[in-house]
């Protein structure tokens, strides 16, 4: 299989692994897995699409990972980006200006890390 998508449900956090290639021939099919997944799985905080295993990114790629978080938002539902530190995925995060709107993260703890809810408790002294 030249792409694909691998859901990973923790925690109120719906992380979906994109493989392969997210381009003009791949987007719609791809688009259309993470709305069915958004829409079936009851009430994520937070999607993560980890784009650690993508190989190709092209603008019309970004499009489509725009769409996904736009609808996210319109659930209420916030969203990241996870991608490997200075390479070719992250750069074009960066310059197509996805990054400005959506965070990006260099990795799956650091994402769901940032959403978790933190208690603080003090320890009797």
């Amino acid at each position: 299989m030249r792409n694909g998508t691998v859901p990973e449900r923790t925690s109120g956090v719906l992380v979906v692994e994109v493989r392969g290639q997210l381009d003009i021939d791949t987007v719609a099919q791809w688009t259309t897995v993470i709305e069915a997944t958004i829409c079936e799985l009851p009430g994520p905080h937070l999607l993560a699409l980890d784009l650690g295993q993508l190989e190709f990114l092209s603008v019309r790629g970004i499009r489509g990972l725009l769409r996904a978080f736009e609808l996210c938002w319109e659930r209420g539902i916030s969203g990241c980006l996870i991608a490997t530190p200075g390479g070719a995925v992250e750069r074009v995060i960066r310059l197509t200006g996805l990054a400005g709107r959506v965070p990006l993260f260099p990795h799956r703890v650091a994402a769901i890390a940032a959403y978790q809810p933190t208690e603080m408790r003090w320890l009797p002294g």
